[in-house]
């Protein structure tokens, strides 16, 4: 497992926020809806759709919150950049090919200190909502944790650092921040995790078919 240097801790994440929040809504033409719909505190799981290597910057900025993502391994190692900037983020490597124990059990232990966890449900970019179906992963993690599921839709991302579009582009870009999912309003659920993604891809699907 590749040892990632943790370059941004929290408070440095929060004293570049509004900078750079401001750099990339003004080069991005970004437009952000529903940020009241992150809990202000305590644990909470977003999940997105995921076109472009841009994503996680783009949500992570825009966000009131410190937040760590899962990402899949192959894309550590790749250079000593692109591995400072996953530090920075603090992403959390998760093994795509065996049993990603090590980062769940990394990723529960940041939801019971208070902390954020972000997920990409289709497990990698696409190039068109949908053509994947969506791990359940983020649905788990805020079941046995009690956190509510935050689904996060963005579109625009799909022109840039994307499949079929791997050159770095300016584009328009928009992002919203949905209600949250509460995992004890599907207790009585057969699978209530499956139930809650099924509830996920609704809020994301209601934003992204529009525009992607």
């Amino acid at each position: 497992m590749p040892d990632i240097p943790s370059v941004a801790p929290r408070m440095l994440s929060r004293v570049l926020r509004s900078p750079n929040r401001l750099i990339l809504r003004t080069y991005f033409d970004l437009e952000v809806s529903g940020a009241r719909n992150l809990p202000s505190d305590g644990p909470v799981v977003i999940a997105a759709n995921h076109f472009s290597h841009l994503d996680p910057p783009l949500i992570a900025v825009n966000l009131d919150r410190y937040v760590r993502f899962l990402a899949v391994d192959e894309i550590f190692g790749q250079s000593r950049v692109f591995d400072l900037l996953l530090g920075f983020f603090g992403a959390i490597s998760l093994d795509r090919d065996g049993y990603p124990v090590r980062a769940m059990r990394e990723a529960i232990s940041h939801l019971e200190s208070g902390g954020v966890v972000g997920l990409f449900p289709e497990g990698r970019r696409v190039e068109r909502w949908g053509e994947d179906p969506p791990a359940r992963g983020a649905a788990w993690l805020a079941w046995v944790t009690g956190a509510p599921l935050v689904p996060i839709a963005i579109v625009g991302t799909q022109h840039s650092l994307a499949l079929g579009e791997e050159g770095f582009r300016r584009t328009a870009v928009k992002l919203w921040i949905e209600e949250p999912i509460w995992w004890h309003a599907y207790a009585d659920e057969e699978d209530p995790v499956g139930a809650m993604m099924n509830d996920w891809y609704g809020a994301v699907e209601a934003r992204v078919h529009h525009w992607a």
